[in-house]
């Protein structure tokens, strides 16, 4: 059985993103961060102090109060901590997520995925599951293998299967709406009843948010509206959401337009973090960083 674990021991990406795979409003204001000290993580606060010493191979951000540790070792599990670093659900795990919607899913070695809530109780057990997602708006992907392959569907958080195994793969479902990819190996996007509500069209879909959401056509991304009209005609290398503009790459170089397509800051950056509604940026221009 395998999870798809969620891990954010990215210490750039929590400062300036807010989170890493993960909704930041989830997170809260972040009061301990997780850094490597030599093979270990450690737990620092905002003034660089520690606060849990060096103990954990890999170590999250604290969701729900809690945080996902892997011990050290020669036989290493996941766990929970709270914000003292004691165990707050105990090291059992072979494999496991960090908590988001309240539930977090856990595997026990040639177990069933599980979802828990932050007590360590059992919530959800899918026997016949391969893979499984976090929950995003209360539904959660998860996979089942037979004779033809692979196919993903989704379940609520009372074990429920919601829509039934049918696609290829899932995005995560986000403004109603999640990416799917169909047997011809096309993507396009569903409701939280299953219904096709954006033809599948694309070679690759991202998320929607704030009305809008990145896809990909022969490699090159361009954005689309809820209807499934262009937007912004694919002409990028890529393209971020970065609130009411965005991130893109055009021939190597990074840059800002507007949600009609519109440059504002011409692509020039080998490389750039977006603004996320704060007054600067980190880009780097040539070897070096500075903000813009």
């Amino acid at each position: 059985m395998n999870i798809i674990t969620k891990i954010t021991t990215c210490l750039g990406a929590i400062i300036l993103l807010g989170s890493c795979g993960g909704n930041s409003n989830e997170i809260g204001d972040v009061e301990l961060i997780p850094v490597k000290s030599g093979k270990d993580y450690q737990y620092i606060d905002k003034e660089g102090k520690i606060v849990i010493n060096p103990q954990f191979s890999e170590a999250s951000v604290f969701r729900n109060g809690l945080a996902l540790v892997k011990s050290s070792g020669e036989n290493p599990k996941w766990g929970f901590i709270d914000d003292k670093g004691t165990l707050a659900i105990p090291s059992n795990y072979f494999d496991a997520t960090v908590f988001s919607e309240d539930l977090a899913w856990v595997v026990t070695e040639n177990g069933a995925p599980t979802a828990i809530n932050s007590k360590g109780e059992i919530k959800i057990t899918l026997q016949d599951a391969e893979t499984v997602n976090l929950f995003k708006e209360g539904l959660a992907a998860y996979s089942v293998s037979d004779s033809v392959g692979e196919k993903w569907g989704f379940v609520d958080k009372e074990g429920k299967v919601k829509i039934n195994p049918q696609f290829l793969a899932t995005g995560n479902f986000s403004d109603g709406k999640c990416a799917i990819v169909n047997a011809d190996n096309k993507c396009g996007y569903i409701d939280k009843e299953g219904k096709i509500i954006i033809n599948p069209q694309f070679d690759e879909g991202f998320d929607f948010e704030n009305g809008t959401a990145v896809v990909k056509v022969e490699g090159k991304a361009g954005l689309i509206d809820e209807a499934g009209k262009y937007v912004i005609n694919p002409q990028y290398s890529n393209i971020l959401n970065d609130g009411k503009n965005f991130l893109v790459e055009k021939d190597g170089k990074w840059g800002w337009c507007d949600k009609e397509g519109k440059v504002s800051i011409n692509p020039q950056f080998e490389s750039a973090y977006p603004f996320k509604s704060n007054d600067l940026a980190a880009v780097q221009s040539g070897k070096s960083w500075c903000y813009i």
